[in-house]
């Protein structure tokens, strides 16, 4: 609600500022008053490790000659962290952030940072998201989606609903690749 709240007041702030506020927020509701538990849980986004299954999988569609890259509301710099520690760097072709744009997902104009940068039309971009809600966006934009649901949530209730479910990245090359 914090990222559509700013989309619509126009006061765009990094993704690393809206995530500090946050937790700000979270610990003052707790009354949490720890700055060495703020900043141990923020350096935590600089740390993040992917699921087992990616590198193969996306070494899989590389492979195949797709062209692969992270869409995200994290920053630059977050996004570059992510992607090193996953050690997935060498198999993706761009990391695109909404700072481009400075609107955050589920704006249109995040979703048209994909088909600008690789020159293509949405309906040629296959989108996977974990987060329901940007898949339903996604696919209102026009791409094919794929809702990664790991841990079998409910459907959100959005009118639109991704092309498929899966439970991991593994199933996705049958997906893409026939």
């Amino acid at each position: 609600m914090v990222l559509t709240t700013r989309n619509f007041s126009r006061r765009h702030g990094g993704f690393w500022q809206v995530t500090g506020d946050a937790l700000d927020f979270a610990l003052s509701t707790l009354q949490l008053e720890d700055p060495a538990l703020r900043d141990r849980l923020m350096d935590l986004y600089l740390h993040l490790s992917a699921y087992p299954e990616v590198p193969e999988t996306l070494k899989r569609l590389k492979a195949a000659g797709m062209k692969l890259a992270i869409l995200s509301n994290g920053t630059p710099t977050m996004l570059a962290a992510a992607a090193a520690n996953a050690g997935i760097n060498d198999l993706l072709d761009d990391l695109l952030s909404v700072e481009t744009v400075k609107l955050y997902k589920p704006h249109p104009s995040v979703y048209e940072l994909a088909c600008e940068r690789f020159a293509v039309a949405a309906g040629r971009v296959c989108f996977l998201s974990s987060n329901g809600w940007d898949a339903y966006s996604a696919n209102a934009f026009g791409f094919r989606v794929l809702w990664c649901n790991r841990f079998g949530q409910a459907p959100e209730r959005i009118p639109e609903m991704p092309d498929a479910q899966i439970a991991t990245l593994a199933e996705l090359p049958e997906i893409v690749l026939g």
